[in-house]
């Protein structure tokens, strides 16, 4: 699905966006699901810190149908098949919604921090898919990475907050554990300028594990949701862990997905 110059691109830069992969069509139908998991009581919803704001669905393609099937198509399944050179399992399957004028930041951060740390993954031979039901602009906090700050595979130590929240959702707030500080940001950004992803709604984005990223809040009247399946190769199971989170952030279920044709809405 991917071209010889887009799977260097990615292998390049640690990420890979793809305008209008995604229907008018596709995006309604897949707001409308969205909307539904926000209405929808479950362990994998997460608040802002006002405790009303939904900032984020974990879990989705376990609770949502269409997202079940969105993790299965060619556009997203065969990429990462591709980009990992194995078969596949979904990792984490979530919404993050950056709400008009609600939506908080998301520190710095590189992925693998935590992965590798708390869920035992032995490589990060993994790999985010985005994909925007939003238009992403410079205004509703849209995500900022650091190109090639990827290389080597290499990330930064965490050092856990006393003060923040405790537990997975200290994961997953505004205020994370493992979150990058100045000196190390400082680092990467040295030889590589800060790139902020804008697109249209319906685009999709690709991106490393190890890649340095994050998001300011939401200072516009517009939402900036986004659809993350991150994948993770079946020959990368996820080791013991001493306490191992939920399975709706971090699934051990490693049977290779198989592809559905025919698009998102069958």
């Amino acid at each position: 699905m991917l071209t010889e110059s887009q799977i260097a691109e990615y292998r390049s830069q640690g990420f890979l966006l793809i305008e209008d992969v995604f229907d008018a069509a596709d995006i309604a139908a897949l707001r409308d699901e969205v909307a539904g998991l926000y209405a929808t009581e479950h362990p994998g919803r997460i608040f802002e810190e006002d405790g009303t704001t939904v900032r984020g669905i974990h879990g989705c393609h376990t609770t949502g149908a269409l997202f079940s099937r969105l993790v299965r198509l060619p556009e997203l399944l065969c990429a990462a098949e591709e980009l990992l050179e194995s078969k596949v399992h979904v990792f984490q399957c979530k919404v993050n919604a950056k709400q008009a004028l609600r939506g908080e930041v998301w520190q710095w951060h590189q992925d693998y921090s935590v992965w590798g740390a708390k869920d035992g993954m032995p490589e990060p031979r993994a790999v985010n898919a985005a994909v925007l039901l939003d238009d992403a602009t410079e205004h509703n906090g849209p995500l900022l990475v650091v190109p090639g700050s990827h290389r080597n595979d290499a990330t930064a130590p965490w050092r856990p907050d006393a003060a923040g929240p405790s537990g997975w959702e200290a994961d997953l707030s505004a205020k994370l554990e493992f979150a990058l500080d100045a000196e190390r940001m400082a680092e990467v950004t040295a030889e590589s300028e800060i790139r902020s992803i804008v697109g249209r709604a319906g685009s999709l984005l690709f991106f490393h594990p190890c890649i340095a990223h994050g998001s300011g809040a939401n200072m516009s009247p517009t939402d900036r949701t986004m659809a993350f399946v991150s994948y993770n190769s079946v020959d990368n199971e996820l080791r013991d862990v001493p306490r191992p989170r939920p399975e709706f952030v971090a699934s051990r279920d490693y049977r290779p997905l198989e592809l559905v044709e025919g698009g998102l809405i069958a």
